[in-house]
């Protein structure tokens, strides 16, 4: 009886052990797993791991995969969502397509000196396709490095020590082509006479470099190779084929005087932007897009988006040594905008009323002399009788003075003269007695005494009207009346 309760006991304690095992089996097989390839190459060969990680009985979900390697071995060159956080750490991040059970992805390198080394898997975060966290062995790569060509090694250095604003960087070749922002391809830099792998941007010529902080966080710098110096870039998508990358415009673009330049932060960067002074919360700040196009943008920092704007038409490239005249008087115009509308509407009142008075003026003249033609009979059509000058002042006197002197003259001496020939005995007799045949008589009138008989002081008279003797030149015509004494 005792023996069979003993052997009850042993085939439970058998049983447990032999389940054991299977539920142990079971849950790896529910769990996920992390590999990759093994492989030997030669140096200065460029070489490729492929990683898989891979989820038992579900499709896989996200995978977030760190890894280590010896970078005196070998050098990180770029990998399919691979990212060179520091020299020596890799850090891989991708999703499944919602139907496969696994991720698979390749990472290149290059091998720089003889012998065996490994890529190790650090810590992991897989998860299935509901989201459930999927715990997995660790993986590991053995690569075994042979007698080779040194000379294919590219000679791009890391490592290089970086200070910007205080804080210590280091310039970094190890980043995946994934990694570049859009717009730009893998190149290579020149920073303190060597060389690096950084990013450039063919069209533009603009460079980027690739710097990790003290806590091994990598990012890309816009680079200037003329003073060596590194500037904030931040990339931001915009569409699914557009996207830009934001930096800070230095001499590049100088604005004009009514935007305030300043400092701004866009996702944890800080970035020198102008204020736009017609909009609260606007901003413009300068950016490159993957078409390889500066521009300016407008930044709405409310709502987080970006409009590309047209540069001012008077804001300064370095293309340009010095800004037109035309553009500095669009700049001053611009600026004083208020003050030179005033001025104009002043000139144009101004110019208004000076063509009221000179219409008004005009009016007035043309009334005068419409009056002046009606008093003086003049028409604007032909006359078939022309009316005659008017005679001036001094002509008129003397028409007067002409009149008065013939007057005065018939009057003085036609009474006496008819008294004196009229009587036909008197000039018979008294002419015939003092003409006789005989000859002159001694009673009789001589020619002196005719002489006396009109003598200048009878013409004396002629004084009283001013009558000023003209001087004859030869050449001149005259007129002279004689007296018919018939």
């Amino acid at each position: 009886m005792k023996m069979k309760f003993t052997k009850k006991i042993a085939t439970i304690l058998l049983s447990v052990c032999l389940i054991v095992p299977c539920f142990s089996m079971m849950v790896l097989a529910a769990d996920g797993v992390i590999f990759f390839s093994d492989l030997e190459t030669s140096v200065g060969d460029e070489f490729t791991i492929t990683g898989t990680a891979v989820v038992s009985g579900d499709a896989i979900g996200d995978a977030t995969i760190h890894m280590t390697y010896d970078p005196s071995y070998m050098r990180f060159e770029e990998g399919d969502g691979v990212n060179a956080d520091t020299n020596g750490n890799l850090t891989f991040t991708g999703s499944g397509d919602g139907s496969s059970d696994r991720i698979e992805f390749t990472m290149k390198f290059q091998a720089l000196q003889e012998g065996s080394t490994r890529l190790e898997q650090g810590n992991a975060t897989v998860t299935d396709s509901i989201g459930e966290s999927v715990a997995c062995e660790e993986g590991y790569a053995d690569v075994v490095i042979g007698a080779g060509d040194p000379s294919k090694i590219k000679d791009v250095a890391n490592g290089a020590s970086v200070t910007i604003d205080g804080q210590e960087y280091t310039l970094s070749g190890d980043f995946s082509d994934s990694m570049i922002p859009a717009g730009f391809t893998a190149g290579e830099i020149t920073y303190n006479d060597s060389t690096y792998k950084g990013a450039v941007q063919e069209k533009t010529g603009l460079q980027m470099a690739y710097l990790v902080d003290g806590d091994g966080k990598g990012d890309f710098w816009m680079y200037d190779s003329s003073d060596s110096s590194f500037s904030p870039a931040e990339q931001v998508v915009i569409s699914d084929d557009y996207s830009i990358v934001i930096f800070d415009a230095g001499s590049k673009v100088s604005m004009p005087s009514k935007y305030s330049k300043g400092n701004l932060e866009i996702n944890g960067k800080t970035f020198e932007i102008w204020d736009e002074p017609d909009r609260d919360g606007f901003y413009v700040l300068y950016a490159v897009n993957n078409d390889g196009e500066e521009s300016l943008y407008l930044y709405d920092s409310a709502e987080h988006t970006y409009q590309r704007m047209e540069t001012p038409k008077s804001a300064t490239t370095p293309d340009k040594k010095s800004a037109s005249k035309f553009d500095a008087i669009l700049e001053k115009i611009s600026d004083h905008l208020i003050w030179f509308v005033a001025a104009a509407a002043v000139i144009v009142i101004l110019l208004v009323i000076f063509l009221l008075v000179s219409v008004v003026k005009l009016h007035n003249r043309n009334r005068e002399l419409d009056d002046l033609y009606d008093e003086y009979g003049l028409d604007d059509e032909p006359q078939s009788n022309p009316v005659k000058p008017i005679p001036s002042v001094k002509e008129e006197k003397r028409s007067k003075f002409k009149k008065r002197q013939d007057d005065d003259f018939e009057d003085d001496y036609d009474d006496d003269f008819d008294d004196d020939f009229d009587d036909d005995d008197y000039y018979d007799d008294d002419f015939d007695d003092d003409y006789d045949d005989e000859g002159l008589s001694d009673d009789t009138r001589s020619v002196d005494e005719f002489d006396d008989y009109f003598d200048d002081d009878d013409f004396d008279s002629f004084d009283d009207y001013n009558i000023k003797k003209e001087k004859r030149k030869k050449g001149d015509t005259f007129e002279m009346d004689f007296i018919d004494l018939d």
